[in-house]
């Protein structure tokens, strides 16, 4: 394989109104508003930081992505990563909308069946599964990914 010849790198200054390498908008309007709620509302009853996890933003890019994929692939499934965020109202609106979950721990596997899942709809991932574990997954018959042993 030829070597490439050296180029100096160089930076390029970008004037106002002129397209960035991602488009012409370099900068993200604003949000006022999350589901009808003003968010000054939100940040005067609840205070700042303020995380707000909007339950028709969940649901409506599940769809979303569910379509684009199933149109595609009519035999995916997806599954809701417990890791990523564990609150049960979250994981609920997931499973709602047909999603299996994906755990790591036992701690998690506990979670899932806690919230309705079905031991056949769980996918117990992770290196760190332990004995008792293990039997509770093969006695739900959830499926197991054995990565070590």
């Amino acid at each position: 394989m030829e070597k490439r010849p050296f180029e100096r790198p160089f930076i390029k200054k970008l004037q106002a109104g002129m397209p960035s390498k991602f488009g012409m908008k370099t900068q993200a309007e604003p949000i006022t508003h999350i589901d009808e709620n003003a968010v000054p509302e939100l940040l005067a009853k609840h205070g700042s930081p303020l995380y707000v996890i909007s339950e028709n933003t969940i649901r409506e890019k599940y769809k979303k992505a569910r379509h684009a994929f199933t149109t595609r692939y009519p035999k995916v499934q997806f599954a809701w990563s417990y890791k990523t965020n564990y609150l049960d109202a979250v994981c609920r609106v997931f499973h709602q909308e047909g999603s299996w979950a994906e755990v790591v721990s036992g701690f998690e596997y506990d979670k899932a069946i806690n919230n309705g899942v079905k031991g056949s709809q769980i996918i117990f991932n992770g290196p760190d599964k332990t004995d008792e574990d293990l039997k509770k997954a093969i006695e739900n018959d959830s499926l197991i990914h054995i990565d070590h042993f």
